[in-house]
C-alpha cells in the first residue's frame, strides 16, 4: 500500500468515493485490447443516457487492507447500469457452484436493447511497459504481480466461454437466471509508458487497442526528469487508489504539491504511486490537468538505465 492507503489503513476510517467521477471517465475510456472475432467489446456509451445520469453517487467502501479498486470498477459500471433505460442487470457477481466444487464466478448477465441476454466480464488494470518491450507479456502491473498477457489469456480462453459450459448453463437454469446468448468484455485501463518517450511508443501487431488511456511512468533515480523547465511551472497530486480511476475527474478545487514536495513524497515510498501533472506557464493562470503517471521505486537492477 502507498502512504495514502497505509494512513487510510491506520486511522481506519470509511473511504468515500463519489462514483460519478468514475463513471464519466469509463464513459471516455478505450478498451485496452482491440476486438477479435472471439471477443465482443462492450461499449459503456451504447448504455449511456445523459438524462438519467445524476452528478453525484457516493459510495462508501471499507478502510484498507479491505477496500478493493475492483469493487469499486464493478459498482461504477453497476451504476451505468442504474442509470440506463436501455440495459438492464439480471444479476452480477454470480458464483457458479456444484455439489463438490465452485467453477468459477460471471461478473454481470444483462439484457440490452435488443432483447438479448449478455455474459459480461469486467477488469480495470494498470500495466507499464518494460524498456525495449515489445510483447504483451512485457506490460507488467506496478506492483510486478500482473502480466496483461496473462489476463488477457484468462479472460478470453476461460472467463469469457464460461457462461457457455452445460455446468454453467444447468446451475443458471437451476437458479431461475436467463441464459446468455452472447458474451462481452469490458476490459479498459491505462497503459503506461517510459517517460521520455511515452506518447510516441508504438507497440503493433499485438492486439493492442492503438487508442488506448496512455501514460508515462519513471522510477525515483529518473525523478529529475519531472523538473519544471523555463517558462513552465508544474504541479502535482499523488492519487489514493480510490482515486486511480476518475482521476482529475475527483478535484475540483485541486490541492497540489510542487516538485520537491512531490520527490520528498514518493522517495520514501517503496510502493507505486499514480500521480497526476498540471501546467501552466504564467503565474495567473490557472493549472490545466496535462497527464498522469507512475513513479515506482527504482529496481535493482533499474528497470531502466541508470
Amino acid at each position: 500500500m502507498g502512504q495514502q492507503d497505509q494512513q487510510n489503513h491506520q486511522t481506519g476510517s470509511p473511504i468515500k468515493v463519489n462514483l460519478q467521477h468514475d463513471l464519466n471517465w469509463l464513459l471516455q475510456s478505450q478498451p485496452l485490447m482491440a476486438a477479435t472475432p472471439e471477443v465482443d467489446n462492450f461499449q459503456p456509451q451504447d448504455a449511456f443516457n445523459q438524462t438519467h445520469i445524476s452528478t453525484t453517487h457516493v459510495h462508501t467502501y471499507p478502510a484498507q487492507p479491505a477496500y478493493r479498486l475492483g469493487k469499486q470498477f464493478e459498482d461504477c459500471v453497476s451504476h451505468l447500469f442504474k442509470s440506463s433505460p436501455t440495459h438492464d442487470i439480471i444479476a452480477r457477481n454470480i458464483v457458479i457452484q456444484t455439489a463438490t466444487r465452485t467453477l468459477g464466478e460471471l461478473d454481470i448477465i444483462y439484457q440490452n436493447s435488443r432483447a438479448q441476454i449478455v455474459h459480461l466480464e469486467l477488469a480495470i488494470k494498470f500495466y507499464l511497459l518494460n524498456k525495449d518491450g515489445t510483447q504483451l507479456m512485457d506490460f507488467v502491473g506496478p506492483a510486478g504481480h500482473d502480466r496483461l498477457d496473462l489476463k488477457w489469456d484468462r479472460l478470453r480462453q476461460h472467463q469469457l466461454p464460461l457462461s457457455q459450459t452445460s455446468p454453467v448453463l444447468d446451475f443458471l437454469q437451476q437458479q431461475r437466471l436467463a441464459k446468455p446468448t452472447c458474451q462481452q468484455l469490458l476490459l479498459t485501463g491505462i497503459l503506461f509508458y517510459a517517460y521520455e518517450n511515452w506518447q510516441s511508443t508504438l507497440i503493433e501487431s499485438i492486439g493492442l487497442n492503438p487508442n488506448h488511456q496512455r501514460g508515462w511512468w519513471l522510477e525515483h533515480h529518473e525523478l529529475a526528469q519531472l523538473e519544471p523547465i523555463r517558462g513552465l511551472e508544474r504541479n502535482f497530486i499523488v492519487l489514493p487508489k480510490w482515486h486511480w480511476i476518475g482521476g482529475p475527474r475527483h478535484y475540483i478545487e485541486p490541492q497540489m504539491i510542487d516538485y520537491e514536495e512531490l520527490v520528498a513524497f514518493t522517495t520514501l515510498d517503496p510502493w507505486p504511486n499514480m500521480v497526476l501533472m498540471y501546467e501552466r506557464r504564467q503565474s495567473h493562470q490557472p493549472f490545466i490537468f496535462k497527464n498522469r503517471g507512475l513513479i515506482l521505486a527504482t529496481k535493482k537492477p533499474p528497470l531502466v538505465s541508470q
